[in-house]
């Protein structure tokens, strides 16, 4: 048993070691950029730990959000019409989100719990099933959001929308991109 364990010890810090190596071979920077730090650390003193808001932090972040909202309302020339309908939209989508964001929280808890107390690679796996499966449900919801309010559009929002949704959806790789490589 003991020479399982040593074994399994030098395992580990041979793998870890070699992480080291490969991150430095690709040129993998271990550190955060300066330009990162100052917007990780504005965004730390902006708002702090999401879940310990101050009440006028809560107020800067709903403040930012409908800012983005309007925004974007502009941008798309919405009318009275189409603002409430995508209001509906968005209303219903996070109802049914919302509880599977409270799912997904405590499955998460369970498997680190799980990852903690030695448990089986097939108990891990499992967990990670379900916390999968969550995540699929979210996305089925949030593909169903998108093309409700695709409908509500005319041909010309749309393609403004695709716009805006591809947009969106570089910054949000690139900004992965930055977070991965500062990882390594």
């Amino acid at each position: 048993m003991k020479k399982l364990f040593i074994t399994f010890c030098g395992i580990v810090v041979l793998s870890g070691l070699s992480h080291f190596a490969y991150a430095e071979e690709k040129g993998c920077p271990n550190s955060f950029s300066p330009e990162m730090k100052a917007k990780m650390q504005q965004n730390k003193s902006e708002f702090g730990n999401r879940q310990n808001l101050t009440p006028e932090q809560k107020e800067q972040m709903k403040a930012k959000m409908q800012q983005k909202k309007a925004e974007f309302e502009a941008r798309l020339n919405l009318t009275p019409d189409q603002k409430e309908k995508m209001k509906a939209i968005h209303k219903s989508a996070k109802d049914k989100i919302q509880p599977l964001f409270e799912c997904m929280k405590t499955e998460r808890a369970k498997l680190k719990q799980l990852k903690t107390s030695g448990a089986s690679e097939q108990q891990l796996q499992a967990q990670k099933q379900k916390i999968k499966s969550i995540r699929e449900q979210i996305k089925t919801i949030r593909k169903s959001n998108f093309t409700q309010i695709q409908a509500i559009l005319t041909p010309e929002q749309q393609k403004e929308f695709n716009k805006m949704h591809e947009e969106h959806k570089q910054n949000k790789n690139k900004n992965q991109k930055n977070k991965f490589e500062e990882k390594e």
